[in-house]
């Protein structure tokens, strides 16, 4: 899923991108004019938005945004009033989360968001593809990818574990019961999603394994 990230404290920004990066695709912008702009342009799934931003406050940008978009929009601020949250809501934000606020609450804040405008997740992005995580079909400007039933199996599980660095073992646990596993094999199945998806959506971690980034 899409996250647009909106928080002008570039220490906070940084902090929070990172974190969220491990779930979701994460673009983040530090005022509410760009705020305005990405959310026309990229069409997030989810906007996390600060109320205190240069230029247009999160109040008038979540406003702005309702003219065109019914995206779901989480507040992130230090302000805390009964009137400030109401204002919130009646500007058009979905939830309200108050700072100082951990990382983990933000990202169940989320996942519940998403899952009650969206349900559960079926399909995911990787820069210009779809890939649907139950027919493990990859799709790119609608058409089908065809990939043979190993090599769609490794990349749902690259997908699961994105930026986690992962084993030769624990990829053979996954894509083989008792087949004797073969690390040629599996070395051409990740040149053949290379060469998909580009040579830098997974990254060879030596003497350690594999990290997929998409």
């Amino acid at each position: 899923m899409r996250v647009l990230l909106v928080e002008d404290d570039i220490d906070l920004n940084e902090t929070v991108k990172e974190y969220l990066e491990n779930f979701y695709e994460v673009i983040s912008v530090f005022d509410g004019e760009e705020a305005l702009n990405k959310a026309y342009e990229i069409k997030p799934d989810i906007i996390v938005l600060d109320v205190k931003l240069p230029k247009i406050n999160g109040f008038e940008v979540a406003k702005e945004i309702r003219r065109f978009s019914n995206v779901p929009i989480l507040f992130l601020t230090s302000l805390d009033s009964e009137k400030d949250v109401e204002k919130g809501f009646l500007s058009g934000g979905d939830d309200y989360i108050k700072k100082p606020f951990s990382l983990k609450e933000l990202k169940l804040r989320i996942d519940a968001i998403l899952k009650r405008v969206y349900g559960d997740i079926k399909r995911v992005r990787i820069k210009d593809f779809e890939f649907d995580l139950e027919s493990l079909e990859l799709c790119k400007d609608e058409k089908i990818i065809h990939l043979k039933p190993k090599i769609a199996e490794l990349l749902k599980f690259f997908i699961q574990n994105k930026n986690k660095i992962v084993s030769k073992e624990e990829i053979f646990d996954y894509l083989y019961d008792f087949k004797e596993p073969n690390e040629a094999s599996l070395r051409t199945f990740i040149n053949n999603l290379r060469t998909i998806l580009g040579k830098d959506a997974i990254v060879t971690i030596k003497g350690r394994g594999y990290k997929f980034v998409g």
